[in-house]
């Protein structure tokens, strides 16, 4: 039986190098196409069936480009779909917010050389495989796979993320396609559910659990 795995990421250089990797290391899997974008996966995943999608977290230069939007998306609209993520990210809390997202498998873009043979395997017998070097910056924080990071929702925490990036609330409504509103709203539920009452006790949370 040979797997069809589709690959994501905005650097071809990257992707020329994984499907070579592929290629070498991985005999019964067939990269059958590849994404520079995250608009150009969801129309590859409606038309090109595959039993895995190995791809960057983050790809800059497309309106839908957060990534963990993107995730928690490919997760309600494939359940069923084997799903590895790369990336370069060293926070916490992303990296925990991901794995909550019910994500296949989790590897440092530096491991990938090392890892990324055993994790596909272990990917396509149905477990889960995360990544040493991921493993060693959640122990390290404290954080264990099934700890609740925080009590937001996910929509709350990614509101969050982006007003503690320096966005305003009109920018973020803007960039999530959201009225002001909700995202106002969202915003002061998020406060109310950790008993924050002002903005800088927001952004020193979203600081302290490495949201922004």
């Amino acid at each position: 039986m040979t797997f069809r795995i589709i690959l994501s990421d905005d650097h071809p250089l990257i992707l020329a190098g994984i499907r070579s990797l592929i290629e070498k290391i991985t005999p019964r899997c067939d990269v059958v196409a590849e994404a520079y974008r995250v608009s150009d996966l969801y129309i590859l995943l409606r038309q090109q069936p595959c039993d895995l999608l190995i791809t960057d977290f983050s790809m800059p230069g497309d309106s839908r480009s957060d990534g963990l939007v993107m995730v928690q998306q490919l997760r309600r609209e494939y359940p069923n779909l084997a799903i590895i993520v790369l990336t370069q990210l060293h926070n916490n809390a992303i990296l925990q917010a991901l794995l909550q997202c019910g994500i296949s498998g989790l590897i440092l873009k530096k491991s990938v050389i090392t890892e990324l043979s055993e994790a596909i395997r272990q990917v396509l017998l149905g477990h889960t495989y995360i990544g040493k070097s991921v493993k060693t910056l959640l122990t390290e924080a404290g954080i264990s796979r099934h700890t609740d990071l925080t009590p937001l929702t996910p929509k709350e925490s990614e509101v969050v993320r982006f007003l503690a990036s320096g966005m305003s609330v009109t920018q973020v409504a803007e960039h999530l396609n959201r009225s002001v509103k909700t995202i106002s709203t969202q915003k002061k539920s998020a406060m109310m559910r950790l008993g924050l009452q002002s903005d800088s006790e927001l952004f020193k949370y979203a600081n302290e659990y490495g949201l922004c």
